[in-house]
């Protein structure tokens, strides 16, 4: 056996011939416009950022960014240092943050701020890229920040129509306790279609021959086995006197490498040795200016002996980057700062804090590595205290960088350590508000509302009125357990507050909140009386934020007992306060409340007008909530007008955004699945409903829409006993107003009270579906026509046909009107049906013209159910017409011939008999049926065809 290994030549590249085929052709493809995202992952010194060094080095246009392991390290930290080599980049998210202040007590929606700014970031590194190409590799992406990911991942998704390739490394999950940032977001970027993955293996016996060419045999094999054929490891086997063999290779490499290391650094100059400490308690990357601060020695002396490392391996220099260095690898930087002491660790980090506090002043992005610093300093009050300090500053400017998952982040620490200092109670209300507000703008919403709570309770103890409010209001439209409980308490304590009562705007928003969420806990009434006094004072006010709440809250309340020109009008005041409030959503919220209204009565051109909007909308910010409202409004109002081919492909375009953008939103799936089902049951056409809606409803079980709903998609599913099981669950909640005056719920319980035959619940939704009395309605979900088909359904099902008449006539007029196809179709079926059942004889003639027409039209637009039951119509119509028909068999014959446009003396010619025979028979006809001329007994003779 060998008792060395003899070095490789030099620090030679050996293997990886398949991966370097992947980059290269990865490159090549964004060359000429088909870029993509290539996510190179494997363990710690297995050669990631060599490879991708090796593919890229003949390459004009490259720009590094890499994520440190440091708690302390400011958001978007990789992506700022690939803008500082692209300053294209850098002057484009400049002026996309210069023109965001979030700090004005929500002057501006966060989420369409933050959007705003990863588009412009994407866009800028898209344009950097034209017309060459372009390569930017993100290292160490298991290290990255959330808000880092989070541009990485809006970015994937345009990679493939540009010249850009992105190459990010990242070490495979350790399986160690908490989860990285990179794991939940992994999944998605893996199943980008522009995504390659390359794992890398490692390094074969024959690379090792390669690398140790001089090597005998066994030793090789030896090296082999004893490296686990991780490169890093390998070159300590390398340098290193051979240990004792066995299992183990990779984690027995590391420890070689540790005293590899250990034995470099004691052939170093003590006076480099204390810059090698600092450098590794600073972090991995090495600044000389930063170290010589830290140290007080010359800055000569400090890039002297960090060359001096650089020579023995220890340090590597930063390319395009003068005066900075980094350790040739994690593992090296690890294995200097676990061998400092504790007191000598502290003592560097207490030093680092205080040179890092002299220039955080004029970079805001030091904030978060001071507070790191002092927290590990040591755990003196004045020490914890001074690093919540700074921690606060860090988050106060990650949320004016709109990087607010960093800022909850750093406001934990603040909190965190102010907490084990003893903080001032109204300075620990301080701390949980503003930590719960960047919580509630990184979309965690249940821990914003704990700590919302935990604020307003603090804020009460210690005498900290001011802090009632903005606790109340941080957590907004939000669907959750525990949700409408927790925020009416926070409500109730600040309206009890003297000093709110004496400002309108302010009383505005709490009670607006209030009836938001006794909307969403299905109590009407309450919501409704909070609503109305919102919207007053907010309008006497003229607060521009209080009058948008206000106008929300009254919506959600109960919004069809408003007339339809209020609600037209209150579109307008939230559209009219959207742009000064800096809030794009309360424009599209406006638009399509006017939507709305103007179909229910039938106004087509505002309805237009206001879609062009939310279109426009939508282009301008790229929003996907405002895309998915577009492609869903637009779906529902296609669907209306009979185009059922293009309203699908919206419906399922607008499922696509939903799944993949707005994820986290599980009314996007939701409304998906409502739109087919809808479909289904105004065409007739069976669905299968997937099992991700069912899943959705069974997560939203307690909202009344989906309790209703769910009995519906049974039925439309074709599984009737279920429908029937579940509408029985419904029916002692019929006489509850809060429960069937909940938004939907009324027009959603028709057609079960239909299927069951239901007259004393049809009665009872009869009075409420009254109230609404719109030409159309649905447009946020499926356009179905005028609601009077709805009082129809319910007379017919109560047995009343005279009044279902009534109704089924009003219907069809005014979607005739409209243009709304489909619903005419189901309107003259409808009245079809209840014309037969009314038992006039009269009638049966106009009932068979309704359903031959209708069954015509249904054909024509794709409705194969209203088509079956307009052909039954039709055949019982002509059955009962020909039962009551008074007429012999000779006056039918000649009813025939005048339908066939036949002159008395034609008919008598035809049958053999005088005119005046013929012409007496006609006025016996006339007599008989009622009729007035010869034109009338033709329309009723093609009615009740051909004569038995």
């Amino acid at each position: 056996m060998a008792t060395a290994t003899p070095p490789a030549d030099g620090d030679a590249f050996v293997g990886r011939a398949a991966e370097l085929g992947q980059l290269s052709a990865c490159i090549v493809a964004a060359s000429a416009g088909r870029g993509g995202l290539l996510l190179l992952s494997g363990p710690a010194g297995i050669g990631k950022t060599r490879t991708v060094e090796e593919a890229t080095a003949a390459l004009p246009a490259v720009a590094w960014g890499r994520c440190v392991d440091d708690p302390g390290a400011p958001p978007l930290w990789p992506w700022r240092r690939v803008a500082r080599m692209l300053p294209e980049v850098r002057s484009a998210v400049a002026h996309a943050l210069s023109g965001i202040d979030l700090l004005g007590e929500g002057s501006a929606d966060p989420e369409a701020a933050r959007f705003a700014l990863v588009a412009t970031a994407t866009e800028a590194l898209l344009d950097a890229a034209e017309p060459d190409g372009l390569v930017v590799v993100l290292e160490d992406l298991h290290w990255a920040d959330e808000t880092s990911l989070r541009l990485l991942r809006h970015l994937a998704g345009d990679l493939q129509r540009s010249r850009l390739l992105v190459v990010g490394t990242y070490r495979d999950p350790s399986g160690g306790p908490g989860a990285r940032p990179l794991d939940r977001i992994l999944p998605e970027l893996l199943r980008s279609p522009g995504t390659v993955a390359v794992p890398l293996a490692p390094l074969t016996e024959d690379d090792v021959r390669r690398y140790l060419p001089r090597a005998p045999a066994e030793a090789v094999r030896v090296a082999h086995r004893r490296s686990g054929g991780n490169p890093l490891y390998l070159r300590a086997v390398a340098r290193a006197p051979a240990a004792a063999s066995g299992e183990g290779a990779a984690e027995q490499g590391s420890t070689e490498l540790r005293h590899l290391v250990r034995t470099t650094l004691t052939a170093l100059p003590p006076g480099v040795l204390d810059l090698l400490d600092i450098a590794a308690v600073l972090g991995e990357e090495v600044d000389a200016g930063r170290v010589a601060a830290v140290t007080g020695r010359p800055a000569g002396e400090v890039r002297a002996g960090l060359d001096a490392a650089v020579r023995a391996g220890v340090l590597t220099a930063v390319p395009d980057a003068p005066g900075r260095r980094r350790f040739a690898h994690a593992v090296v930087r690890d294995a200097i700062y676990a061998d400092l002491s504790p007191s000598a660790r502290e003592e560097w980090h207490r030093r680092a804090a205080e040179a890092l506090e002299q220039v955080a002043g004029d970079d805001p992005t030091a904030a978060g590595r001071v507070a790191g610093h002092w927290l590990r300093a040591a755990s003196e009050r004045a020490t914890l205290l001074r690093a919540a300090r700074w921690a606060r500053r860090a988050g106060e400017w990650a949320t004016r960088s709109l990087a607010f998952d960093e800022a909850a982040r750093f406001l934990a620490m603040a909190l965190d350590a102010a907490d084990r200092a003893g903080p001032d109670p109204g300075e620990r209300a301080e701390l949980l508000l503003q930590l719960a507000t960047a919580e509630f703008r990184a979309g965690r919403s249940g821990e914003s509302l704990e700590h919302a709570s935990a604020a307003s309770e603090a804020a009460a103890a210690c005498g900290r009125p001011d802090l009632l409010a903005p606790a109340a209001l941080t957590v907004q439209d939000v669907a959750a357990p525990g949700f409408p409980p927790a925020v009416l308490r926070m409500c109730e304590r600040a309206l009890a507050d003297p000093d709110t009562a004496a400002r309108p705007a302010l009383r505005a928003r709490l009670l607006a909140q209030s009836a938001s969420v006794l909307a969403d806990a299905g109590r009407v009434g309450a919501s409704t009386a909070h609503a109305a006094e919102a919207l007053a004072l907010a309008e006497e006010s003229g607060d521009p934020l209080a009058v948008i709440d206000a106008v929300r809250a009254r919506m959600k309340a109960h919004p069809t007992a408003l007339p339809r020109e209020e609600r037209l009008r209150l579109g307008r005041l939230a559209i009219d306060h959207a742009a000064a409030t800096g809030q794009p959503l309360a424009e599209l919220w406006g638009a399509k409340w006017r939507i709305d209204a103007a179909l229910e009565g039938g106004d087509t051109a505002t309805a237009e007008d206001e879609l062009a909007r939310i279109t426009a909308l939508a282009r301008r910010t790229r929003l996907p909530l405002v895309r998915w409202h577009d492609l869903r409004l637009r779906a529902s109002v296609a669907a209306l007008y009979g185009r059922f081919e293009e309203a699908l492909a919206l419906n399922e375009q607008a499922r696509v955004v939903g799944a993949t953008e707005l994820a986290q939103d599980l009314s996007a799936a939701g409304m998906s699945g409502a739109f087919l089902y809808q479909y289904a049951l105004v065409t007739g056409r069976a669905l299968d409903l997937d099992g991700e809606a069912v899943l959705l409803m069974d997560l939203a079980d307690d909202v009344p829409i989906v309790q209703a709903s769910r009995a519906v998609v049974a039925l439309v599913g074709g599984r009737r006993e279920e429908a029937s099981v579940r509408y029985a669950q419904l029916r002692p909640r019929m006489t509850e107003p809060d429960f069937v005056e909940s938004a939907g719920v009324a027009e959603t319980l028709v057609p079960l009270v239909e299927e069951f035959g239901d007259a004393e619940a049809a009665g009872a939704l009869t009075r409420i579906v009254a109230t609404l009395a719109m030409d159309a309605g649905g447009a946020g979900v499926y356009c179905c026509g005028s609601l009077e088909v709805l009082l129809g359904r319910l007379a017919a099902v109560r047995g009343d046909w005279t009044e279902a008449v009534g109704h089924f006539e009003e219907a069809l007029r005014v979607d005739t009107r409209t243009g709304a196809r489909p619903a005419a179709v189901n309107d003259s079926v409808g009245l079809a049906a209840a014309l037969v059942e009314r038992g006039r004889t009269a009638d049966l003639p106009r009932a068979v013209e309704l359903a031959r027409s209708a069954q015509a039209e249904a054909r024509r637009l794709g409705m194969p159910g209203p088509a079956r039951r307009a052909a039954l119509l039709i055949e019982g119509a002509g059955r009962a017409a020909r039962a009551a028909d008074p007429l012999t068999v000779r006056e039918r014959e000649i009813a025939s011939l005048v339908a066939a446009g036949l002159t008395n003396r034609e008919i008598a010619g035809r049958l053999f008999l005088s005119a005046r025979t013929v012409e007496t028979h006609v006025r016996n006809i006339l007599t008989k049926l009622g009729l007035a001329n010869r034109t009338q007994i033709a329309t009723r003779t093609v009615a009740s065809g051909p004569p038995g």
